[in-house]
């Protein structure tokens, strides 16, 4: 199974480069994700990582076709373009590769739905992010409700939550097509997991990942040199701490959730 998974990320990794979806460093690591994924997690974690990127890429193109005028400000807060690279693709799919190797390990069913449950959490968060960019109204931050521009750490708008579920949904429902014992409270789980996963991003986002300022212009970002060509300084949140690093906490906290609902349930 890891020459097949091998054989399939190496094609799927080649045409996304080739597409601008993936840098070259993106690619490389998607391969290496992609074999450890299909090659050990029963198949049914392959499709969900194909579904995953496949999804994500197209609603990519939707939005950006769209350029609706509320999501304009986003380029100027978002640290990385539409190309995922190296770190992104290890973010969203690295915690489902280990839960892969975990289930090959010790064969317990457990780290399977984690694995699933983490590959909903970073297709939820996707699905919100490019759905919620798309939103005609402002976005709102997490926690405290207030008004916050498009591509805001931690903002949340209805249309990006309904994303959220629906990309969660998505993952969850393709586990039903590994038929077998507990398949309907896995589906169950890999949902719950993917949503609180979701959450999670935007907690974590809206609470220690970093903010910066523009030291030439003043305005809030998240990229460390800004669009003006201004150097940026940290003024919330943890240094340190960028999106690629919320995404991959945001995905581990949803596989492992998942991982311990069934643990709990069903005991292996």
């Amino acid at each position: 199974m890891l020459l097949i998974g091998f054989l399939i990320s190496l094609y799927i990794a080649y045409g996304a480069h080739r597409r601008g979806a993936l840098t070259e460093t993106g690619a490389l690591w998607a391969v290496v994700v992609g074999t450890l994924v299909f090659g050990f997690g029963d198949g049914i974690a392959g499709v969900a990582l194909v579904a995953f990127f496949l999804s994500s890429t197209a609603l990519g193109k939707l939005r950006r076709g769209e350029r609706a005028e509320s999501a304009e400000p986003s380029a100027s807060i978002i640290e990385k373009g539409d190309s995922r690279d190296g770190l992104q693709v290890l973010a969203n799919g690295g915690p489902a590769a280990l839960f892969c190797c975990l289930y090959a390990l010790t064969g317990r069913s457990m780290y399977l739905v984690g694995g699933l449950a983490s590959l909903a959490a970073a297709n939820a968060d996707t699905w919100a992010t490019e759905l919620g960019l798309l939103s005609k109204s402002p976005p709102r931050h997490i926690l405290t409700l207030q008004e916050v521009p498009a591509g805001t750490s931690g903002a949340i708008s209805a249309i990006g939550t309904v994303g959220m579920v629906a990309g969660a949904l998505f993952i969850a429902l393709l586990t039903w097509l590994q038929p077998g014992q507990g398949s309907l409270l896995r589906t169950l789980l890999v949902l719950l997991g993917g949503i609180f996963g979701g959450w999670m991003d935007s907690v974590l986002g809206a609470t220690l990942q970093e903010k910066r300022q523009c030291v030439r212009c003043g305005e809030a970002t998240e990229q460390s040199r800004h669009v003006c060509g201004g150097a940026t300084l940290v003024t919330e949140g943890i240094a340190g701490i960028d999106n690629d690093t919320v995404n991959a906490l945001a995905t581990m906290l949803g596989g492992t959730a998942a991982t311990v609902a069934w643990y709990f349930l069903v005991g292996r």
